[in-house]
């Protein structure tokens, strides 16, 4: 589905990333974790094609329009509404798997406001559902829940599972949240600038009630320690 191969993303004053190989399959999950400033923004910037590789090669077995991006901030149109915003850009037809979408996030009664009248949670849940609606080949998302609370956090996270597994979707997610990275994906990678330096499967995925086993709690104090503390 996605094949990066030695890549490296240059701007005029650094190097985000180098050396930075990576093959996802087709309907994997894969969550990358990193401390701040080692390219995490920039490599999925790179994958959905918004900005050009220095060196290597990145290939989507779809092409960049299967391709489907969450940002960290949430772009909304001040000046739509929500379901508009949603919609953004879509054909006629689409309108009751939008409302749906918003209404598995908390969200249906908010459907014809503007985003000022959100708060900063609300919005990226808005931000969350125009990324799903589209029902994407490849789902990228970066710090899609970082403006919720927890309970809100784990309740998305189990909407975009849901979402993710019944369309067959393939998801690379980037997020500071080491236990966000272990509930999302059945890969866990930690990324420096200098490109992937621990993997890790997940043979848990999916567990039913998998946040509260001993399993789940060992494998964030693996993550932490790798890490040499929080991401």
């Amino acid at each position: 589905m996605v094949r990066l191969i030695d890549a490296q993303v240059s701007y005029a004053d650094h190097i985000a990333f180098s050396g930075f190989s990576l093959e996802v399959k087709k309907h994997e999950s894969v969550s990358i974790i990193g401390r701040s400033g080692c390219g995490k923004t920039s490599l999925l910037y790179a994958i959905a094609g918004l900005i050009p590789l220095s060196k290597g090669t990145v290939a989507l077995a779809e092409g960049s329009e299967s391709c489907s991006i969450m940002f960290q901030q949430d772009r909304l149109l001040p000046w739509r509404k929500v379901i508009d915003n949603v919609l953004l850009g879509m054909k006629p037809g689409h309108e009751t798997h939008a409302m749906e979408l918003l209404g598995e996030m908390g969200l249906g009664h908010k459907a014809h406001d503007y985003p000022k009248q959100l708060s900063g949670g609300e919005r990226q849940r808005v931000a969350l559902a125009r990324s799903l609606v589209r029902k994407p080949r490849l789902l990228l998302l970066d710090e899609p829940l970082a403006s919720l609370d927890e309970q809100n956090r784990e309740r998305m996270q189990e909407v975009i599972a849901s979402v993710v597994e019944d369309h067959g979707i393939t998801l690379i997610l980037v997020t500071h949240n080491i236990q966000e990275a272990i509930f999302m994906g059945s890969r866990i990678l930690l990324m420096t600038d200098e490109g992937i330096t621990f993997e890790r499967k997940n043979p848990y995925h999916r567990l039913p009630e998998f946040r509260t086993t001993d399993e789940f709690f060992a494998l964030e104090r693996e993550l932490r320690s790798r890490l040499g503390g929080t991401a």
